[in-house]
């Protein structure tokens, strides 16, 4: 199983993560910082077990992340749907680079990532995203609290 990483930044330590080999910087509600592979580049920050992925991540674009507190079950339910039928991913919409699903250890929730290299904002007005928010609110329904779904668009960095 594979690992990415997530860490959140501002001012010169966002600046000097930026400049790391393999990480993905992205700007959206706040400065968001990715990277894969078996260690973390982060000092602090959170680790996703990731269990189904598709392409690599780019170091333009857009990225959808969206933390599902969801239950084992709502989970394993979620990421059925989402890979049966992938089009709410973005596969095969205009610019889709990759996704990744997976589970944050700490707390067991599901989180989906998403990377449009371009026309991420079109995905957003489809009928394959609205049945993804669909899809991540159903999963959440038996926790009593919605999905957080954030949009992040990335800035020049090294690939992944």
């Amino acid at each position: 199983m594979s690992k990415l990483f997530m860490t959140f930044a501002s001012g010169s330590v966002a600046d000097q993560l930026a400049q790391k080999p393999g990480v993905i910087a992205a700007n959206g509600p706040e400065m968001i910082f990715l990277a894969e592979g078996d260690k973390s580049p982060f000092s602090s920050g959170k680790t996703f077990e990731i269990e189904e992925a598709s392409g690599q991540f780019e170091n333009n674009g857009n990225i959808l992340y969206a933390n599902v507190p969801a239950d084992e079950n709502a989970r394993s339910l979620l990421f059925h749907q989402l890979l049966t039928e992938k089009a709410p991913l973005g596969v095969g919409h205009a610019g889709f680079s990759a996704y990744r699903l997976g589970v944050d250890p700490d707390d067991h929730h599901a989180v989906v990532f998403i990377q449009f290299a371009s026309e991420g904002t079109r995905f957003r007005d489809t009928t394959d995203y609205a049945i993804l928010e669909d899809r991540l609110k159903r999963a959440v329904e038996q926790r009593g609290s919605g999905p957080v779904i954030k949009h992040y668009v990335v800035s020049k960095s090294d690939n992944l």
